[in-house]
């Protein structure tokens, strides 16, 4: 993975290895999310261009999220149909959902405790200097993301309980804020896919009573347009939300009391957090793709598949926008470490 201050992916990747598979924040997530092939996405989605350039700057990924919001901020305006687009553009909708302001606020989180870490390195020596440096790389290790097997997440779909695990996870950090927004964000998501799959059955019926085809063809075109727009949305809440999580826990770290949990122990849990929430857009997308295929099924593949593709690319860009914000939690960690270790005064 990158460091904390080279942090601009914007896809992810997913290593295959002995049936287990390992998220490590880089290129080619779509392994992970729902076996597409970078060729398809380049040909059927302009924006993947953008993207791959986008990854190449120097930047941090708010910088990168914000370009790509103001590119389409400006695209949109130009378009008789604004508020339609808008309805699609995951930048735009990430930002509504505070999801840049709280990355913005993180990566500022993140640099200042980097900076701390260096500035005490550089005043120690000798054997005080390579204890702490030895801890850090326990630290480091602790940090990285576990892996896990997508036969046993198969067998464990139906058991369960998101919002359950992920308040238990939440809960093993020690502060005092909770995951609810994000519990909620996700169970409306499940809602309205339920919902919309009843929907498209009734209409298929209806359809078949009718005489004439065209009206059933702008009933199925209208449900797998909606299906799209609130798929694109509620990835990027779920992204926002789970960013805005990472960001309060950054802060409550830094600021908070003694600690009741070790920066390791903290470290492990939030990479736990994070496949979870990985593995949660990973079933969220397949819920939806599952939910266009059911309702488009009267239309052309060069309609459906490209609505079918920005899905699983946006979860991807999702589940990279995720792992790189954890990125940003490790000097958090690092100077809680330090600071738990050397008793230092809060800055």
């Amino acid at each position: 993975m990158t460091g904390a201050f080279g942090v601009f992916s914007t896809i992810s990747t997913a290593v295959q290895s002995t049936g287990k598979t390992v998220i490590s924040g880089g290129l080619d997530a779509l392994e992970f999310i729902g076996k597409k092939t970078m060729d398809v996405i380049a040909e059927g989605d302009p924006g993947f261009k953008r993207t791959k350039d986008l990854m190449h700057r120097n930047s941090t990924l708010s910088q990168v999220l914000r370009e790509a919001k103001e590119k389409e901020e400006q695209w949109t305006t130009n378009e008789v149909t604004m508020e339609t687009d808008k309805k699609t553009h995951y930048g735009l909708l990430f930002d509504e959902f505070q999801g840049l302001s709280h990355l913005e606020a993180l990566e500022m989180l993140s640099r200042e405790s980097e900076v701390k870490v260096k500035s005490i390195l550089n005043s120690l020596s000798g054997e005080e200097l390579e204890t702490l440096k030895l801890e850090l790389e326990h630290l480091k290790e602790a940090f990285s993301l576990a892996e896990f097997s997508e036969e046993e997440e198969e067998e464990k779909k139906e058991d369960d309980d998101f919002t359950k695990e992920i308040t238990e996870l939440f809960s093993q950090l020690h502060v005092s804020s909770k995951p609810e927004k994000l519990a909620r964000a996700r169970n409306t998501a499940y809602e309205w896919i339920r919902t919309s799959l009843e929907k498209p059955l009734e209409e298929k019926e209806e359809g078949e009573k009718q005489l004439e085809g065209e009206t059933t063809e702008q009933i199925n075109k209208n449900s797998i347009e909606d299906i799209h727009a609130f798929a694109i949305r509620s990835l990027a809440e779920l992204t926002a939300c789970s960013i805005e999580l990472f960001h309060k826990t950054a802060a409550l770290v830094l600021h908070g009391r003694k600690q009741e949990v070790t920066a390791i122990e903290r470290s492990r849990t939030l990479s736990q957090m994070t496949v979870v929430l990985c593995k949660e857009l990973s079933s969220l997308s397949k819920e939806f793709t599952t939910c266009l295929t059911t309702a488009g099924v009267r239309e052309k593949a060069d309609v459906l598949n490209p609505l079918i593709t920005a899905v699983f690319l946006e979860a991807s860009n999702s589940a990279s926008y995720i792992q790189d914000a954890f990125q940003l939690l490790l000097p958090v960690l690092e100077i809680s470490l330090i600071e738990n270790k050397t008793e230092l005064p809060e800055a």
